[in-house]
C-alpha cells in the first residue's frame, strides 16, 4: 500500500498537563534496549544517564563494528551496568534492536541509540503520556542540543516518506537545495513544540522511542529486511496501523550524535541509504511509484558506475548494487539487498 495512504489522521493537539499514571505504571514496567556499534565511551555515558526507578532491564546489543581503543575496558564496564547482547557479526540497527527487544518481558520498551542521553523525568513523560491514551501504541520525545538544550529541528516528527521525498534525496536535491520546501516538511517543520502531548501522523524520532511491548509483538518488531535507514519509518507505520503515535516534547533527551555512522566509508553510505530506500518503496508504494523511483535510481547510478570503475572501485560497485535495485523496482520485483543482511542467529 501507498505509504501516505497508511499514515492516520492526527487529532487536534492537547493542552500540555501533567500526565496521570495508572497504579504501577512507572515501577519497573520499561525495558531499556541500546544498540552500541562501538562499545565505547558513548555507551557508557548513554548508560550513566539512565536513573529512573520506571526501569526493569537495560540490555546493550553489542554489534560488533569493530574495537576502538581501550574497548575492552569499556565492555567491562558496560557489562556491570547492563545485560549484554553480543553479536558475532555486524547486524542491521532493525535486527540489532529485535535481538536486544528478546531479552526481556516488560510491558513497555525504550529503544534508545547509544548516542542520546536521558534527561531526567523523561521516560515518565512517556509513560504518562501512553498511560493516559491505552489507544496509543508508541510515544517519542523530544531530541535537543546536549548543551545548548535547543530543539534539533532535523529530528522533529516527520511525515512518512514518499515518493517526492525519496526524489528529492535520490536526484541530489537536497544536498544542493537543503532548506527546499519538501526537505523541510520532511523534517517537521510544521510541529509546534509548545502543545502538550499529542497524536501525530507523523514519525517521532525513534531514536528515543517509548514501545508498548505487546503492539512490537503483534506487528513482529522490526523488519530485518532493513539496514540502517528507514528502519524505523517502516517500523512506526506498521505500528500507526494498530493505534496512536504520540510526541511528547516534554521528553527530553540530549543527542550527542556521531553514534552510528562516523567511521563509515563512502560506499557503506551510499549502499545504506540506497537500500534503506528501495526496501521501503517495495513494502509501502504503488507498482506505479516503485517504477518511478527505480528510474531515478538507474539515471543516478549508471554514470557512477562508469565514471568510479577505475579510480574508487568499491563505489563504483556499490552503485551497480543500486542499479540492480533500480531495475528489480522498474520490474516489479523485490530488490536485492544492496546493504548486507546478517545470518539467522538464535542469540
Amino acid at each position: 500500500m501507498e505509504a501516505d495512504k497508511l499514515q492516520p489522521a492526527a487529532p487536534a493537539a492537547t493542552p500540555a498537563a501533567t500526565p496521570a499514571r495508572s497504579p504501577g505504571e512507572d515501577a519497573a514496567s520499561v525495558d531499556v534496549v541500546i544498540v552500541s556499534a562501538d562499545m565505547g565511551a558513548m555507551t557508557l555515558r548513554c548508560l550513566g544517564e539512565l536513573d529512573s526507578p520506571a526501569i526493569a532491564s537495560v540490555v546493550v546489543v553489542d554489534n560488533a563494528f569493530g574495537a576502538e581503543p581501550g574497548v575492552g575496558d569499556a565492555r567491562e564496564q558496560i557489562a556491570a551496568r547492563a545485560s549484554v547482547v553480543a553479536l558475532e557479526r555486524p547486524h542491521g540497527f532493525a535486527a540489532a534492536n529485535n535481538r536486544g527487544l528478546r531479552h526481556g518481558e516488560a510491558p513497555f520498551a525504550l529503544l534508545l541509540n547509544s548516542d542520546v542521553l536521558v534527561v531526567p523525568g523523561a521516560i515518565e513523560t512517556l509513560l504518562g503520556a501512553l498511560a493516559e491514551r491505552p489507544h496509543a501504541v508508541a510515544a517519542g520525545g523530544r531530541l535537543v542540543d546536549p548543551q545548548t538544550l535547543v530543539t534539533q529541528q532535523q529530528y522533529r516528527p516527520r511525515p512518512f516518506p514518499t515518493l517526492t521525498n525519496f526524489l528529492v534525496i535520490v536526484l541530489g536535491v537536497e544536498e544542493l537545495w537543503p532548506g527546499n520546501p519538501v526537505t523541510r516538511r520532511y523534517h517537521g517543520a510544521a510541529i509546534d513544540d509548545d502543545v502538550g502531548v499529542r497524536a501525530v501522523a507523523a514519525q517521532p524520532a525513534a531514536a528515543a522511542l517509548l514501545v508498548r511491548r505487546d503492539a512490537m509483538d503483534a506487528v513482529r518488531g522490526f523488519d530485518e529486511r532493513f539496514w540502517f535507514w528507514f528502519e524505523d519509518s517502516d517500523l512506526l507505520l506498521r505500528l500507526a496501523a494498530r493505534g496512536s503515535i504520540l510526541y511528547a516534547p516534554g521528553a527530553v533527551f540530549r543527542h550527542l550524535g556521531g553514534g552510528s555512522f562516523s567511521r563509515w566509508s563512502k560506499a557503506a553510505h551510499i549502499r545504506s541509504i540506497h537500500h534503506g530506500i528501495v526496501q521501503y518503496a517495495d513494502a509501502h508504494f504503488s507498482r506505479l511509484r516503485r517504477a518511478a523511483l527505480g528510474l531515478a535510481e538507474l539515471a543516478i547510478s549508471l554514470p557512477r558506475v562508469a565514471l568510479f570503475r577505475s579510480s574508487r572501485p568499491e563505489e563504483a560497485a556499490a552503485w551497480r548494487a543500486v542499479a540492480g535495485a533500480g531495475v528489480a523496482l522498474l520490474r516489479g520485483r523485490r530488490p536485492a539487498a544492496i546493504a548486507p543482511r546478517p545470518r539467522e542467529s538464535s542469540t
